[in-house]
This record gives C-alpha cells, structure tokens and sequence, in this order.
C-alpha cells in the first residue's frame, strides 16, 4: 500500500503539480488549499508525511502543524516558505517539523529527497519505538520470576537504557554480569561488521593462576578467530557459559569460567544480561544511524547545511577562545545547470557525488565538509589561515577540474570556482560565510575555474 503524504498549498498551480509528481514517485496523495479541509481529513486517516504552506488562507501553517501533531505524533511535517518567512520555519523545526524548503528555490528532486529522508525517519522512529516496546514486555514478563531476577533486570535497565558508545555498552555490561555472578573468569568482545573490534571487557578474581589466565585467554582467542568452530573443551576444565549476540553486522562473544559448576537459574540469568544487552545493542544502533540521518546530506553523504552552521558557531567560539586562525571555502560547480539541463538531474546526480567523493579524499580528518546546498559546499578549516586556506583551495580547484565522470552517454569535466575567506577580529560566522560568499562571486564574475580570497 503507498504511503500517504498530505499536501497543504493555496496555490492550485503548484497544488497540481506536486500532487502529479508526488504521484509519479508512488505516493498516495491527499490535496487542500485550506488548512481546515486538511484537518479534517487527517482525522480520518494518519498521513505519513505532511508538506504544508506557511501562508494559508484561514489558518498558518504552524497552526495546522500543532493541530496535526496534537493527534498524529508519527506524522513528519515539511514546510514551504518564501524567504521572508525562514523565521517561522525555524520556529517550526522547534516545535518539532522535519525539514522546510523554500518556494522560490524548490526543485522537485530535492523535494523527493526530502520526503524520502523523512518517511525514512518515520519508519526508524516507529521501527525503535518496537523494540523499546519489545523489551518493556520482557521485562514485564521476566517480574514474574524470582525476586533476585527482578532485581537484576531493574539494574540491566538502569545501567543500559541511558546514552552509550559501543565501549561504554561492553563495560557496563560486563560489569553487570560480574557484580551479579560468581565467576571465575569473564570476557566480552563486541565486534563490528568487519570484524573490527568496538569493545571489549575482561574480568577476573585476583587469586588466579597466571596458568588459569593464559588457558582462558587461548581458548578466547580462538572462538573469536574461528566462531563456528568453537573448542570443545572448556579451558582449565572448568564450567562454562558462553551467549553471543547479533545486531546490524555487528557481534559479540560473551563467555563465563569457574571450577564450579553452574546452577540452571544461574545460566538463564547469563543469557538474559545477554538478550537485553542485544536489545540495548539495536537501540544503541538505531539511535547512531537516526543522529546520522539528521545531519547527513542524502545524496552525497557529506554533513549538511543544519550541521554546518551548528559546526560554524562551534568553531568560531574555539577560535576566540584559543587564538586558532579559522578559514572558510565556498565551493560552487560552474554551469551545473547546463549538466542538469541537457544531460539529465540523473546525471547531475553523479557529479555532485563524485565531485564530493573527491573532497572527502582530499582533507584532512579535522576539516568540516558540508553540502551547503544544490551544487554548492563548504569547507571549515580549523587552525587554518587563510594563505593555506587559498593553498589548498587551488589544489582542490585543480584536481576537481582533472576529474574524469563517467556517464552512460560519455566523459564528462566539470569545473569549480571557490571562494577562500579567514575569521577576522570582531565577525562572527555569519560574517565569515559573507566573506567566502563574496569571494566566491568574485570568482564567478572573474571567469569562474579559479579561486578569489
């Protein structure tokens, strides 16, 4: 069944041609020109995206916005407004709307993307509300077991529920399964889909044998090396527990050792720190792969504009504060309207991802890449002055005029001028990226495929 968007415009023009293209991607679309109409037939079915004009002839768009957020919660909400009202959109995402686009810039690609970003955040949000929801009927049904359980799943609960980094999450629960087991020996290995290591957590009682830890540490080595194929022997002759768990390409290898052998209840508690440690393994996953979404540029992978202007006030504060030159690259493709306009937006498509596949190749870890929007980037150079900034911005000119695209149809260069602008005393960021935007028009209006300061 498609999915159901909801577009509130007064303009019938352009309600008509969003509700055809909207149609052509698959959707199932509902039209209004007035914000009451579009209340009411929300009331009727849940739309899983909503695109709503500011200005509407008997309601504003927030308005609507809260009506419909008051009874469908799950409903993402995309904004139009003209330049004037960027305000109001702001305010807007505060109150909790996905993303706005701006009228007088709209392209209908950029449009598709946008709602598939959002219907994709939609579908993450409700996909982790499930499995929150999963693991508070666990735990509901594990009260009914012993006291000594109950109380062990209130601290998994508490010890794993906060904000975790995949170390922090190996620690915490190792930390668990040792507070609460009496165990000679334990190690948990969380591997990533390389088989990288992403944590690891080893335990064991001061009184034991350096014999006794090397023979733990062997058998460990090779269960990690060869997991289908694990020792049939427990190390040191010892009662063993062993539970992995799976999440997203990524897993981990617990495993528990004493001379004493285990009771049943025992082991039922090992494997249960392990089911919730998994679940709180996809939470923590979801919650990386949500954050990434909202600050990744769909197309090209690289940060986008929200994320770069909250990493421009970061950085200028860190200017300030420690005396750090600071520099700014504006980055736009020369003519990409031509590409867009003769050889496809597939093709133009292809440009911008190659041309920002070659960015990311060429700096360093600590700068900030970002697709400002449309054909243009940006690029933060921390602890940068701007005689290097020009430095590397011509060497990035040069290689990007050097790039072989290849097409279906044939080979294509593109060029880039830039625009190269250093923090200066007393301007804030807005100020830097008017600096870079007006060497970038100087650049334009120079002969374009060079860079301006």
């Amino acid at each position: 069944m498609p999915e159901q968007i909801l577009v509130v415009d007064d303009d019938p023009a352009l309600l008509q041609v969003l509700t055809r293209f909207l149609q052509g991607q698959g959707f199932a679309v509902e039209a209004h020109q007035r914000g009451g109409t579009a209340l009411a037939a929300v009331e009727q079915q849940e739309p899983a995206v909503a695109i709503l004009d500011l200005n509407l002839p008997d309601l504003s768009g927030l308005e609507v916005m809260r009506r419909l957020k008051a009874t469908r919660p799950d409903t993402e909400v995309i904004l139009f407004t003209g330049l004037g009202g960027l305000d109001s959109a702001v305010a807007a995402l505060r109150l909790g709307a996905y993303d706005y686009l701006v009228k007088s810039e709209l392209k209908l690609p950029e449009l598709a993307a946008v709602v598939e970003r959002a219907l994709e955040r939609r579908h993450l949000t409700r996909a982790n509300r499930e499995l929150v929801e999963d693991l508070k009927q666990a735990r509901e049904a594990l009260a009914q077991r012993r006291a000594q359980e109950l109380v062990q799943i209130r601290r998994i609960g508490e010890r794993l529920a906060g904000p975790l980094t995949l170390e922090g999450l190996t620690q915490g629960l190792a930390d668990l399964i040792w507070e609460s087991l009496p165990l000679a020996c334990l190690s948990l290995v969380l591997t990533g889909p390389e088989g990288e290591r992403w944590g690891e957590a080893h335990r064991r009682r001061p009184e034991l044998s350096p014999e006794a830890q090397a023979a733990w540490q062997g058998w460990l080595a090779h269960c990690l090396a060869c997991p289908a194929d694990p020792p049939s022997e427990a190390p040191c002759g010892w009662a063993l527990m062993r539970e992995e768990m799976a999440a997203d390409g990524h897993r981990g290898l617990a495993a528990g050792g004493r001379p004493e052998p285990f009771e049943r209840e025992e082991a039922e508690l090992f494997r249960i720190f392990l089911l919730q440690g998994e679940a709180a393994l996809r939470n923590l996953l979801l919650f990386e792969e949500v954050k990434s979404l909202a600050i990744r540029d769909g197309l090209t992978g690289l940060y986008n504009y929200r994320y770069f202007h909250e990493m421009l006030t970061q950085q200028v504060g860190q200017s300030r504060r420690y005396g750090w030159p600071l520099s700014l690259l504006f980055l736009d493709l020369d003519d990409f309207k031509v590409v867009n306009d003769t050889l496809g937006h597939p093709a133009g498509d292809v440009v911008l991802k190659s041309v920002a596949d070659y960015l990311k190749r060429s700096v360093r870890q600590a700068d900030i890449l970002c697709r400002y929007g449309g054909e243009e980037f940006v690029m933060l150079l921390p602890q940068t002055p701007p005689e290097q900034a020009a430095v590397l911005a011509e060497r990035l000119r040069a290689g990007i005029a050097g790039l072989r695209i290849p097409l279906p149809e044939r080979e294509l260069t593109v060029t880039v001028s830039i625009g190269v602008a250093g923090l200066p005393p007393h301007t804030d960021g807005a100020g830097l990226v008017e600096a870079a935007d007006r060497a970038l028009y100087r650049a334009k209006e120079g002969g374009k495929n060079r860079v301006c300061r």
